[in-house]
């Protein structure tokens, strides 16, 4: 290996061509020498990155001599400065090298010969960090016009260099439970995120929900923009889902953001058998209300509830409003009753006024005193 080879390719490259991003990178048939770049391209491994270099004309590994060689030069800093060169040079046999670019040795490489025209060079992750820019080239030197200071092929010829992103794009989101109708009086909902990525940007997003029933995540809604969000979602009564943003940036790398359980409740008037009122209700149009009405109880009056948790999930809830004058009783699987009144609760249109996650299957919801105004419950 000839330091003066070394230097003369490292002083160019320094100087500075390269070109847009590609994990493959083709080149034009562009320079006289054997070492003409067809293309370059770069892949990862868990604790490195693999580079190959492609040649038009055929070479062997003892036809590189003591000052042919390929050089990858890597940018860690995004500086357009090479801190890192990876050399595929011939010394009694095919050898790879890392160095600062300078006069400092760093380590050997592995490094093969795969066909007459194919060569790769591995390089740990540990000298390139997770996100470079890099370059690559060529220099021959042969017969005329190739000779003295030989032939360099560059790939790409060009700046920007070719940027290798390894590092995932960035969901950020709330993971509290939603409870949609806090701020809606439909299933609709929005669901709020973020998506990022600083370095190739962002390719695609998607909203997946997860149904215990079928054990799998279907796509709800998708886009191909990073920042922030709200998505509409089409949200069914009844249901509690987790959903979860999965992310893919223009690099492929992929982030599965945290799941988000969101509870849709049953309105008032869609009970069904699981919800028997002791004195079925007229129920009262009003839009204020979850499912655009509630359902009437006067004192005296009850309302059974079986249910039957799903997928583990013993959250129980009743909505209703803050206003009015009323007090009720609720039993768990006939334990003992917890009396809530409008005294007890912010005056809200709709709100949670009772809560429980014991896991009990029927409950007993009891008027005590004044008019309530049954707007939906949490139950299967």
């Amino acid at each position: 290996m000839a330091a003066v080879g070394f230097g003369l390719v490292s002083g160019i490259l320094s100087a500075g061509p390269a070109a847009a991003h590609n994990f493959t990178k083709l080149d034009g048939n562009d320079s006289p020498g054997k070492l003409d770049l067809r293309s370059v391209s770069v892949s990862h491994t868990s604790t490195g990155v693999v580079h190959k270099v492609a040649t038009y004309n055929s070479w062997t590994s003892r036809s590189l001599g003591v000052d042919s060689f390929f050089i990858i030069q890597i940018d860690k800093n995004h500086d357009q400065r090479y801190e890192r060169c990876a050399f595929i040079y011939f010394a009694s046999r095919l050898r790879g090298s890392l160095t600062n670019c300078g006069a400092q040795f760093i380590r050997s490489l592995p490094v093969s010969k795969v066909s007459g025209t194919v060569a790769k060079i591995t390089i740990p992750k540990s000298q390139t960090g997770n996100v470079y820019w890099w370059a690559a080239a060529s220099l021959w030197v042969g017969p005329a016009p190739c000779g003295g200071r030989g032939c360099v092929d560059f790939a790409p010829n060009n700046f920007p260099d070719i940027l290798h992103d390894m590092l995932p794009p960035v969901v950020n989101m709330v993971t509290d439970s939603l409870r949609v109708w806090e701020d809606s009086t439909t299933p609709n909902f929005t669901f709020p995120f973020s998506v990022s990525d600083a370095h190739s940007g962002i390719r695609s997003w998607t909203v997946q929900r997860y149904s215990v029933d079928t054990a799998t995540w279907s796509n709800v809604i998708s886009g191909s923009a990073g920042g922030s969000k709200d998505a509409p979602i089409d949200g069914e009564e009844g249901t509690r889902l987790d959903y979860r943003v999965v992310s893919k940036d223009k690099q492929r790398n992929r982030t599965i953001g945290p799941m988000r359980r969101v509870y849709i409740p049953t309105d008032d008037d869609a009970l069904g058998p699981a919800g028997v009122f002791s004195n079925p209700p007229t129920p009262v149009a009003n839009g204020d209300f979850f499912g655009g009405g509630y359902s009437p109880m006067a004192a005296t009056e009850t309302l059974t509830y079986t249910f039957a948790a799903p997928g583990g999930d013993c959250t129980f809830e009743l909505i209703g409003p803050g206003d009015g004058t009323w007090a009720i009783e609720v039993s768990a699987d006939g334990g003992l009753a917890k009396t809530v009144s409008d005294t007890d609760i912010d005056n809200l249109p709709r709100q949670t006024i009772y809560t429980d996650g014991s896991c009990a299957t029927t409950y007993v919801v009891t008027v005590t005193a004044g008019s309530f105004n049954l707007d939906a419950v949490l139950g299967n």
